[in-house]
């Protein structure tokens, strides 16, 4: 009989985590994931606020008239 330590949950998905390495440190804590797709998805989902919008085109767009 062995005891095998329940795997985590992917803190994006919640699949287990079964592969070491994907994680992210947060000020609560330690996040894991279960695969550099979550990582990257939770990473961008977090900072979604710090994405700069552009309102108008850039003044040397489009003069070859």
């Amino acid at each position: 009989m062995t005891n095998k330590k329940p795997n985590e949950s992917c803190a994006l998905c919640g699949q287990p985590v079964e592969i070491k390495g994907f994680t992210l440190p947060t000020n609560d804590g330690e996040n894991k994931f279960c695969c550099a797709g979550c990582l990257s998805i939770y990473q961008l989902l977090k900072n979604i606020n710090n994405i700069t919008i552009i309102d108008k085109p850039p003044d040397n767009e489009d003069k070859h008239q």
